[in-house]
Order: structure tokens, then C-alpha cells, then sequence
């Protein structure tokens, strides 16, 4: 059973260790980015989320988010950004009514372009004012 585990633990740290990290934007001071990404066809991009906010009551929250090759839009979608799963290095404490959360985590979905070029996505988060609600980082990471 231990060797199980030795080997499934090893086996997480090769996969995530191979990750290139591509771009990282800061969707809090920056809240309407737009992103050019050099693209291989076929090579998956995944959506990180690093996070680090402090609430009373969570806003509700959609991340949108706007593919283009050129002008042309080729997708659109949004997602929940705190479903992000799975989490790394993740705490969440509760003082007085005020909850920490802060991780690291995988968001739903990718992006597999279908040609060799440069693509645009323009994240876009919405969510609802909270007078507690305080940011203290909101980073979306682009991983190869």
C-alpha cells in the first residue's frame, strides 16, 4: 500500500512539474485584459486560478471568457472561478465572521487550438459588490 502511494505521489509531481507556466495576469488591478497567446495546434492550455480574498459572505462570482483568432470570435463561455478544482495549497480560516480563502486550483476546462497562431482571450470576471469583500490577489494563469 505504501508503494501505492509513493508511486501515485510521484506519479502527480512529474505530471504538474512538466506544466509551463505562460502567462499570468492580474485580474483584479487589470480587470479586462487581453491576452495574446502563441499557440502550436493541438497543444493544450489549462486555466489556473491564484486566489486570495477575504469575505463575509462570498459574492457570487462568473469568469467570461472571449477566444479570438484575429477579429473572428471562436469561443465564448463562462465558469464559476471558485469551483476551481483541484486546489493547490489551499487555506480557508474564519475570524470573526471574516473568511480567509486563499489556493491555487485548476479551472474547468481548456483551450486546444486548431492552427499554429496567436490567439486573444479577454477574461472578464462579474460578480456582485460585497462592502467586506477585500482582494488581495485574483491571478489568472495561462499553464502549457
Amino acid at each position: 500500500m505504501l508503494r501505492k502511494t509513493i508511486l501515485i505521489s510521484f506519479a502527480i509531481l512529474l505530471l504538474t512539474s512538466c506544466q509551463n507556466e505562460l502567462q499570468r495576469v492580474d485580474l483584479y488591478k487589470n480587470p479586462a485584459p487581453s491576452i495574446a497567446v502563441d499557440c502550436n495546434r493541438d497543444e493544450q492550455i489549462d486555466f489556473y486560478l491564484d486566489c486570495d480574498i477575504e469575505f463575509s459572505e462570498l459574492p457570487e462570482m462568473v469568469m467570461d471568457f472571449e477566444f479570438y483568432r484575429g477579429e473572428a470570435q471562436i469561443l465564448k463561455g463562462g465558469l464559476d472561478p471558485m469551483q476551481a478544482n483541484p486546489r493547490e495549497n489551499e487555506t480557508k480560516t474564519t475570524i470573526n465572521g471574516i473568511t480567509h480563502w486563499k489556493f491555487y486550483g485548476k479551472l474547468e476546462g481548456n483551450f486546444i487550438p486548431k492552427a499554429d497562431t496567436t490567439f486573444t482571450i479577454k477574461p472578464t470576471v462579474i460578480m456582485n459588490a460585497h462592502p467586506n469583500l477585500k482582494i488581495n490577489k485574483f491571478e489568472l494563469v495561462l499553464v502549457r
